[in-house]
């Protein structure tokens, strides 16, 4: 069952409805119908595009948080990503999956903020599994551009336009 929630202007009023943009939750007198989707009052006033690339600060932790979830849940599926065929495309499909969570985590906001964090998580989880290699001399291209492919695709995940 889901956890009740009250209202981010209201505290005593229950509700089960949340901001389209921001994801607060609102109760019904605040509540504002838009075109794309019921919003809170502050996010209503802005202009459709104006929230793209601003993040509050509970956005930026929630991002930072789902950031290191990847890079560490990343380790393991790097390393398997190295063993199978046609490694640079799965690698850049895994990338833009790690890129839409953490974008998705961060309220989908997308921007600079969510950009960096995706390709540090992406990059970090594929440079634990080069180290051995890199710190040996030993540069094998190929794990390489997986991992550009990965990282490019993880910061177009968050682009927004």
């Amino acid at each position: 069952m889901a956890e009740t929630m009250h209202c981010y202007r209201h505290p005593k009023r229950e509700t089960r409805v949340s901001c389209a943009t921001c994801g607060r939750p609102i109760c019904t007198d605040c509540m504002v119908a838009t075109d794309v989707g019921i919003k809170c009052p502050d996010d209503a006033r802005l202009p459709r595009g104006a929230r793209t690339g601003v993040m509050k600060k509970g956005q930026v932790v929630r991002s930072i948080l789902a950031g290191i979830g990847v890079a560490v849940a990343g380790i393991p599926i790097a390393y398997v990503l190295f063993l199978l065929p046609f490694t640079w495309l799965i690698s850049a499909a895994a990338g833009y999956g790690a890129g839409t969570l953490i974008n998705r985590a961060g309220g989908r906001n997308g921007g600079p903020i969510a950009i960096v964090i995706s390709v540090v998580a992406t990059a970090i989880s594929f440079l634990v599994v080069l180290a051995p290699d890199l710190l040996g001399g030993t540069i094998n291209p190929r794990p390489l551009l997986a991992m550009v492919f990965a990282v490019v695709a993880a910061g177009v995940a968050n682009r927004r336009i």
